[in-house]
């Protein structure tokens, strides 16, 4: 299997070469490069993205309660979902996003992220943590509640591919993800971020009093965790080992409407920011907090509310949103660090 992992990345490294090559030139002068891939009909909100450890996807949860799968030339197809009730006739385009009821019944996967075996952990926002093989299909439920207090509001996560800690958020213990603008208007502060261990089946609230905790990233070295806040617009890091563990600091303020985070393959890490209603932008930082690129986001995105996250995967940027129909890919957004 190593070798055909290792032929695989060989197969995807030298046709992003061929790419760059392509588009290196044009890109000088023509700017950002922009491509959408719609999604299912009738649903939307691609709000965190997802790759396997072979470079397919991305895969995402939309607002359905569907996890699908992007396959050329296929588009999305069913992956997986987490709701036992899950009925395709019912909840196919439905919208759990607004609608809790129909949340509880068909699920509404937001956070994700492989480790480094191939399963793929979904923070649903309504009903928990859940784990699925790389098969699909139903996934497990590991997590309902942490500390004695339900989890109401599961949202980012990430998972330590060196440890195999899953990292997640629940954004609120007071409201639910169909509650998100009672959440900004009382500047709820009851976020906690979590800590999984799939070896014991335990879960750690490792902080508290988080003001909608959006997004987390697990360092390369597992050192430390960056935890951005919605509403604050800060990026805090929570230290988990050395002589600082188990203390925070504040790394960035001002990222309105901070969201998802992500690490990318050079160790540094990616965000997104939305300071008003269709201004939407995103940022590259490293892990002290050093803001190394802030790149405005348009294109088919001109029409889009906000936007969720920002993952660099070889030479493009794409983009998750929890109010498009589409995920988009840029080539050329300025985020990534490979030269020209």
């Amino acid at each position: 299997m190593a070798v055909t992992v290792a032929s695989l990345k060989a197969a995807t490294t030298m046709l992003g070469i061929a790419a760059f090559l392509l588009f290196a030139l044009p890109l000088a002068t023509a700017g950002p490069i922009y491509e959408t891939f719609p999604l299912p009909q009738g649903t939307n909100g691609p709000e965190s993205l997802a790759f396997d450890l072979l470079g397919a996807g991305p895969y995402t949860g939309i607002s359905d309660g569907r996890i699908v799968k992007y396959v050329p030339p296929l588009g999305f197809i069913d992956f997986a979902f987490t709701a036992v009730t899950r009925n395709k006739t019912f909840c196919d385009g439905k919208n759990a996003t607004a609608d809790a009821t129909v949340g509880r019944i068909c699920g509404r996967p937001l956070g994700i992220a492989f480790n480094a075996t191939q399963f793929l952990f979904i923070c649903d926002a309504y009903l928990g943590l859940y784990v699925v093989s790389l098969l699909g299909g139903r996934a497990t439920r590991l997590v309902s509640s942490a500390g004695g207090i339900a989890i109401r509001f599961c949202d980012g996560l990430d998972v330590d591919l060196n440890t195999g800690f899953v990292y997640f958020t629940d954004a609120s213990t007071n409201y639910q993800l169909s509650n998100i603008s009672q959440i900004i208007s009382s500047r709820d502060r009851t976020g906690r971020l979590l800590r999984f261990d799939p070896r014991t089946d335990q879960v750690t609230v490792l902080a508290r009093c988080l003001t909608s905790p959006g997004g987390v990233a697990v360092a390369a070295d597992s050192s430390f965790v960056l935890v951005t806040q919605f509403i604050t617009g800060t990026v805090t890091k929570f230290y988990l080992t050395g002589p600082n563990a188990n203390t925070t600091q504040t790394l960035l303020s001002g990222v309105t409407g901070a969201d998802n985070i992500k690490r990318s393959e050079q160790g540094d890490f990616t965000l997104t920011q939305n300071p008003r209603p269709f201004d939407l932008r995103a940022l590259r930082i490293n892990g002290d907090g050093a803001v190394l690129a802030n790149v405005s986001i348009g294109g088919p995105y001109a029409n889009v509310r906000s936007i969720s996250e920002a993952q660099l995967n070889g030479l493009f940027t794409y983009i998750g949103s929890l109010y498009a129909d589409f995920v988009g890919r840029i080539l050329g957004s300025g985020l990534s660090s490979i030269k020209s």
